[in-house]
């Protein structure tokens, strides 16, 4: 299961190819630059992870070190033997690594193959989220000479670092997410279509992976405390049949629509029928599905944790949506009962999320990459 690559060039790494929003932010950005006349590749140390077996990402051009994931520090041996074989194949200029496995060990490879391949890693959710013994590795790895930059795709996340060492963190610079070209454009027609002709009433919409970190429970009980509105939720996860009975045990059941996962554009015309975004996660990095929210125009309400709060600033400091406190129902029931029911507030955060929306480009990402990884194949 491999893809045809280019020899030498700008590669972009993760451990596995999961889909998601991180896979999808490399393809914008590899195919960004492969569009400006660049030699870009992409490539996965394994298959997603999950049980499948990567062909999906295959067909969009990654490459597989291996063909299922390293068990035991036999497999862990043969993923580093491999990785440097292929290093020395490939010899590429620059490798830009994300996920915490990843980013320790491809500068490890790196080095042992002595090919001269420069690594950026990339941080996209804070330090305290990685597993211990992965962010103590990485506190070393990313002191390497091989290791020129790293990547955090937020302040907030790039501030988590602040307890390693001033040889990591003198190598730390932001580069902030943004969405695929296509998704800008379809966000686009969707605001001028529909956010502009059938919002839903007293619809709350809130998209992730039904997990921990997406803190549902709390956003559960805050609609509990309402006396109207509904709730759609996109995405699967191992939480759903938890929340489920939750929504029953607390008298809601028939106001939360569990809508599964879906496809990104059908996604994308779910959050254009609603009236209020909201997302209460516990931490994030940069939140594709804020930013795509914002980009429709929906009022963005989100937790008070520091990479929330600066995801809905706009560069000139302003805040473009509401932050509300963790482990508080009742401001969060508070917050979207106003939005809900009072057509001037909500057209007024309407109109700010907007505004935050078009600032945040695909371009200007692909941009500082560009000038990042000159300068450093330089």
């Amino acid at each position: 299961m491999s893809a045809r690559l280019p020899r030498g060039g700008w590669y972009f790494a993760m451990t596995h190819s999961a889909p998601g929003g991180l896979r999808e932010i490399w393809n914008d950005v590899a195919d960004g630059l492969a569009q400006r006349g660049h030699v870009v590749g992409r490539f996965v140390l394994y298959p997603d992870g999950r049980g499948g077996d990567g062909r999906d990402a295959q067909r969009e051009g990654w490459h597989h070190v291996m063909q299922r994931r390293p068990a035991g520090p036999v497999g862990l041996f043969r993923l580093m033997v491999a990785l440097i074989r292929w290093l020395r194949s490939a010899r590429p200029a620059v490798v830009v690594t994300a996920m915490p496995f990843a980013n320790v060990v491809v500068p490890v490879a790196a080095t042992l193959a002595r090919t001269g391949t420069r690594v950026v890693v990339t941080h996209h959710s804070p330090q305290a989220t990685h597993h211990r013994v992965t962010a103590r590795l990485d506190a070393l790895s990313g002191c390497l000479p091989a290791v020129k930059r790293i990547v955090c795709v937020s302040a907030a996340v790039a501030n988590s670092f602040a307890a390693v060492s001033r040889r990591y963190r003198n190598k730390l610079e932001v580069i902030h997410n943004a969405l695929p070209q296509h998704i800008e454009g379809f966000a686009d027609e969707l605001y001028a279509t529909l956010r502009q002709t059938a919002p839903i009433p007293g619809r709350c919409i809130a998209v992730g992976r039904l997990s921990h970190q997406k803190n549902y429970p709390q956003l559960l009980h805050a609609l509990a405390a309402m006396t109207s509105g509904t709730l759609d939720i996109v995405g699967g996860g191992e939480d759903e049949e938890t929340l489920r009975a939750l929504a029953g045990d607390l008298g809601i059941a028939h106001r939360v629509n569990f809508l599964g996962q879906m496809s990104r554009l059908d996604a994308l015309r779910q959050c254009a029928r609603a009236q209020v975004f909201v997302q209460v996660s516990h931490y994030e990095g940069h939140s594709l599905a804020l930013i795509e929210a914002a980009r429709l125009g929906l009022p963005l309400v989100v937790s008070s944790v520091p990479v929330q709060c600066e995801g809905i600033t706009d560069k000139a400091g302003n805040l473009c949506g509401q932050a509300v406190a963790l482990g508080d129902p009742a401001a969060l029931a508070a917050v979207l009962h106003t939005l809900l029911a009072d057509d001037s507030a909500r057209g007024v955060w309407a109109e700010r999320a907007r505004r935050l929306g078009l600032e945040i480009s695909s371009a200007a990402m692909v941009n500082k990459y560009e000038t990042l990884l000159s300068r450093i194949a330089a």
